[in-house]
């Protein structure tokens, strides 16, 4: 009889098991920052191999981008579950979801400076962290073309992203203070939902 494949013969990581080593990932970077950890350590920490950490994340980068992406979504840092039935409230609480305090933040305060100096580290936190935000802004968008409050086809659609998180960034690197609940309401009701929803000319 056929051995069987040895990828087939690993022990898949509980979902409990995973929470617990990513937990213990992020003590270790909020402890000693992300240049000083290393798979070993969390391994160490953690009670298991460097294998079974590169076998579930690959990386350390991926490691520590998945204990950030953990993190977050413990705090209920997660846009997925926004729908309030109109786009008004639907951005509304997205922009309340941007300026909210995220305890990963803290924990994460040395992610910055690695993640402009290394691009491949950019790329992950681009796949984690990024691109599942931008899918459910894409879904909140279609959700309001179908009730008929955005015109299928507004372009302004495709750049609702950058008009939104904009600000965040403009406002600290400006004038070195964060974005408040107050400039980002004003974003939503003078900026976006007035192009979102305008209707073309009539030719």
């Amino acid at each position: 009889m056929a051995e069987a494949p040895a990828a087939s013969r690993r022990r898949k990581l509980t979902a409990e098991r995973e929470r617990e080593l990513l937990r213990v990932t992020a003590e270790l970077v909020g402890e000693v920052g992300y240049e000083q950890v290393t798979m070993a350590a969390v391994a160490q920490r953690a009670k298991c191999s460097t294998a079974t950490l590169y076998r579930q994340w690959e990386s350390k980068p991926r490691l520590v981008i998945s204990a950030w992406k953990a993190l977050s979504t413990e705090a209920g840092k997660d846009l997925s579950g926004i729908d309030t039935g109109s786009l008004r409230g639907d951005l509304m609480a997205v922009m309340r979801y941007l300026v909210a305090d995220d305890p990963a933040k803290k924990t994460f305060t040395s992610m910055p400076a690695a993640i402009v100096q290394d691009e491949g580290l950019m790329e992950i936190v681009r796949e984690i962290l990024i691109h599942p935000i931008l899918r459910d802004l894409a879904q909140l968008f279609e959700r309001a073309v179908t009730r008929g409050e955005i015109e299928a086809g507004n372009p302004v659609i495709d750049l609702a992203d950058q008009i939104l998180f904009g600000p965040l960034f403009a406002q600290t690197i400006l004038h070195g203070t964060p974005a408040t609940p107050e400039l980002m309401e004003t974003v939503v009701e003078l900026v976006l939902l007035p192009v979102l929803t305008a209707r073309p000319a009539a030719v």
